[in-house]
């Protein structure tokens, strides 16, 4: 069984992971697989030669703050960051999925519902939080402005078209506690255990 762990930034999808992967579930990290995909030679000959060779570090990696500023508050220009690099992170995606031999699989994203990883996907479970516990997440675990948070925030679809999309949902806004007892209702129903 796979299914898809999805949200907008801040929600903590991260944390409901971890849980999963605490009651043995396999969990792929998309935005961890998008990170070593984008400095593949290919991803990266691609990402230059559409957003230009300021976006590289000195070292020639990828810039993702400055890419992240080109692209979070330009839809257009997020969607072009996006069908460039899906296409890579799918194939890496698919390669783990068939590798392991776990009986639940997770795939832990932002950008699953609508991209090329949702077909892979029996599910959704959409993770949700309020704007404000989001902004302050954001800013702490990525060390940018509020301004810029929020310009992330915004780039992004709202609450109601994660819901719209998930068979399951859980609310991130009450602490850890009441998080782990989310996920582990919803893993019950999963699993009828």
């Amino acid at each position: 069984m796979v299914f898809g762990i999805t949200g907008g930034s801040g929600v903590g999808k991260g944390a409901v992971s971890d849980i999963f992967r605490s009651l043995g579930a396999y969990v792929i990290d998309a935005d961890a697989v998008g990170h070593d995909v984008a400095n593949s030679s290919g991803c990266l000959a691609e990402l230059t030669e559409r957003f230009g060779i300021g976006i590289l570090k000195a070292d020639g990696t990828l810039d993702r703050h400055i890419l992240g500023n080109m692209v979070f508050s330009d839809k257009a220009k997020l969607a072009e960051l996006n069908s460039i690099t899906h296409k890579y992170i799918k194939r890496e995606i698919a390669e783990m999925l068939r590798n392991s031999d776990a009986k639940l699989k997770a795939i832990d994203g932002a950008v699953i519902i609508g991209s090329v990883v949702e077909p892979l996907c029996e599910f959704i479970i959409a993770v949700t939080a309020d704007r404000e516990m989001r902004l302050k997440r954001i800013t702490e675990r990525d060390l940018i402005t509020r301004a810029e948070a929020e310009a992330r925030i915004n780039s992004q679809p709202g609450d109601e078209f994660y819901k719209r999309h998930a068979l399951y949902i859980i609310e991130n806004n009450k602490g850890k506690d009441n998080l782990q007892k989310e996920v582990y209702n919803v893993y019950r129903k999963i699993t009828g255990k």
